[in-house]
């Protein structure tokens, strides 16, 4: 059983002038010597490293707000905007639209030291940052912001990221979700049919013939009607999905697995027929 350590140095230190201009670290090197010892002796010292500020810094606390905003579609085809809550007050919630739109999803994050005696102040001191996992969340080299930019394989419950200055940490912690491809596209009506009785003044080449071919021919051509056929709403939707931290199979769903989410508004510029003689 090892015994209770007791006192046996105190040291009061000062420090004149304040901090203008010198280091925030200040190296205190010492050594002991016992009474009988040879001068000659090498001795083993001991180097501290003394933190030097001019205010009483006790905490350090990212802030950071994120609100999601989504068009959901529940298995009922009823239509609606949601808010969705955050899980926890300590985590926020990042929606990975980048590998869909290609364009980075970024949340600023502030700095902020708190005092002992309760003032608050935007930290402007160098600062370091890390993502502990760079496959789910980014954080920028300026630790100003953390993002997904589209490259994430994947997303998650609880990503997290450290932020440091001097001797103070914090993290904070995200829900980070991304889509579950491949996306599912979604018809109205899957089988379209000419509308019998309806057809439109002109042809797609009317223009040209009419160009190429002055006379009666062309102007038979110019008074042609083509076909009306029925149309159809295309809806493009997608789960976003979480994995777990622990590398589990087991997949959190936004709100929920039996709900899909109307991603049409941010495909819609990349969507194509296959083969544009059918439709």
């Amino acid at each position: 059983r090892v015994a209770d350590s007791t006192a046996f140095l105190h040291l009061d230190l000062a420090v004149e002038n304040g901090t203008g201009g010198l280091a925030p670290v200040r190296p205190l090197t010492w050594q002991v010597e016992y009474p009988g010892q040879d001068p000659e002796a090498q001795k083993d010292k001991l180097v501290w490293e003394i933190q030097v500020s001019e205010r009483d810094v006790r905490a350090l606390v990212p802030l950071v707000q994120v609100g999601v905003c989504l068009s959901v579609h529940p298995p009922a085809k009823a239509w609606f905007h949601t808010s969705i809550p955050h899980p926890t007050p300590q985590e926020s919630e990042i929606l990975n639209t980048a590998p869909l739109t290609g364009v980075p999803r970024a949340v600023p994050v502030k700095l902020v030291a708190v005092e002992a005696g309760g003032g608050m102040a935007e930290l402007t001191e160098p600062l370091g940052c890390e993502s502990a996992d760079k496959q789910v969340l980014q954080v920028s080299d300026a630790c100003d912001m953390v993002f997904v930019g589209g490259k994430e394989s994947r997303g998650a419950r609880g990503a997290r990221v450290d932020f440091w200055s001097r001797r103070l940490h914090a993290s904070l912690r995200f829900t980070i979700w991304a889509p579950l491809l491949p996306l599912r596209v979604q018809l109205d009506d899957t089988v379209l049919e000419q509308v019998r009785g309806w057809r439109l003044p002109g042809g797609p080449e009317s223009a040209l013939a009419e160009a190429e071919e002055p006379g009666e021919e062309a102007e038979r051509r110019v008074r042609s009607c083509r076909p009306q056929y029925q149309r159809t709403v295309v809806r493009v939707l997608a789960h976003f999905v979480a994995h777990p931290l622990d590398g589990g199979r087991h997949l959190s769903y936004l709100p929920g697995p039996e709900w899909l989410l109307d991603v049409t508004h941010l495909v819609a510029g990349r969507t194509r027929v296959q083969d544009p003689r059918v439709a």
